[in-house]
């Protein structure tokens, strides 16, 4: 095998799209399926030889069903129980519950892949953290509100709705990882009124800024924990050969958020140190220009200057996919040029059908790995 593809997508409430394939309402039904031929085109256009996919199916018999129908050509990677907790997926019934991480393998290809099992994954953060994370748990603080005053409330934890995913994965005889993630959403549940340009907006609303730094806190700390996973093997493997893509809920640089109460950088906290070369994760689209780096249209109403082109999606990958002398190479490495967001797909596939058949709020990104 010279090269593989692999694409990263959401494809935004796939489980709902299931239900409504069936519905009793003959319009709901008649949308729906033109939706899922859509998404069926899309992937075929993609072509990918791995896909992982966000906002998948409930559970691993509607999973098999969605993608039978939209991706006939790959085989689907499942632990073999329908028991959430297999999977680390929390509120299996609820909306979020609805969103699972799952990985595709394209047939006829000589790669095969397993999943990696959440124990491990615990046992590793939980050694590298030592002990701070111990049994996919860990301690955070944020504010909250208290009869109208923002108090810090210290005392509570914090764990995925939606377990990182990891695909340990064979490609020609040689062994990788695939980190799948989808990070928790900063969105938050109160209501936005008023002027956000008035200087006492964030003053005068006490409980919107505590749901704010609430959920930036805990997708930080989930960052965190992906991070204890990575340091972990690097410690037992210095040119650990790790794959890490999915949404992220969060993209490069400081939007006004992060600017008013935490000045971070989500995505800079997952890479990693640059003085620690060796453990530093490079970006796919790195070298892809800067107007095409996007996935998302999102019109921020808390800032509505930001550009509305965001990068929620992505793929980063260790050193040993590079050309650093200083680590064992892996078989083989990422492509000059070889990661891009599927906007050519994307706009063919969806370009030709009417709105309701639009495939997904988020545009696939795909990187590939030619041999050395």
């Amino acid at each position: 095998m010279q090269s593989f593809k692999l694409t990263s997508w959401n494809i935004e409430n796939a489980d709902k799209l299931l239900d409504a394939v069936v519905s009793e309402d003959e319009s709901v039904k008649r949308k729906a399926l033109v939706r899922l031929d859509a998404i069926r085109e899309e992937i075929a256009e993609i072509d990918a030889d791995v896909l992982q996919i966000c906002e998948g199916p409930n559970g691993e018999a509607r999973a098999h069903a969605f993608f039978d129908k939209v991706a006939p050509d790959y085989t689907l990677v499942v632990r073999g129980t329908e028991d959430a907790n297999a999977y680390g997926m929390k509120g299996a019934e609820g909306p979020f519950g609805r969103q699972w991480i799952w990985f595709l393998i394209k047939q006829g290809t000589p790669i095969s892949g397993r999943l990696l099992h959440i124990d491990a994954w615990q046992q590793m953060t939980e050694a590298n953290s030592g002990g701070a994370h111990k049994e996919g748990k860990w301690a955070i603080s944020y504010p909250r509100l208290v009869e109208d005053e923002l108090h810090f409330d210290v005392e509570n934890q914090h764990s995925y709705w939606r377990h990182p995913q990891v695909l340990l994965l064979e490609v020609d005889g040689h062994f990788c990882e695939v980190i799948g993630l989808h990070l928790k959403s900063k969105h938050t549940g109160t209501a936005i009124e008023g002027d956000v340009n008035d200087a006492a907006f964030f003053e005068d609303r006490p409980k919107l800024v505590a749901e704010l730094i609430k959920d930036r806190t805990k997708i930080s700390t989930e960052c965190a924990d992906v991070r204890h996973y990575i340091e972990q093997r690097f410690e037992a493997d210095a040119s650990a050969p790790i794959i890490i893509t999915g949404d992220l809920n969060d993209g490069p640089g400081k939007e006004r958020i992060e600017q008013r109460f935490m000045y971070h950088d989500l995505l800079g906290a997952l890479q990693g140190d640059v003085f620690f070369a060796r453990r530093f994760l490079n970006h796919a689209l790195f070298d892809v220009e800067e107007d095409e780096r996007w996935s998302v249209h999102f019109q921020d109403k808390l800032d509505p200057g930001r550009n509305p082109h965001i990068l929620l999606d992505h793929i980063l990958f260790t050193q040993s996919f590079t050309g650093n002398p200083r680590v064992v190479p892996f078989a083989f490495k990422a492509k000059r040029g070889g990661g891009k967001v599927e906007h050519e797909v994307h706009h063919r596939v969806t370009g030709q059908r009417p709105k309701y058949a639009m495939t997904s709020d988020h545009r696939p990104i795909s990187m590939v790995f030619e041999r050395r």
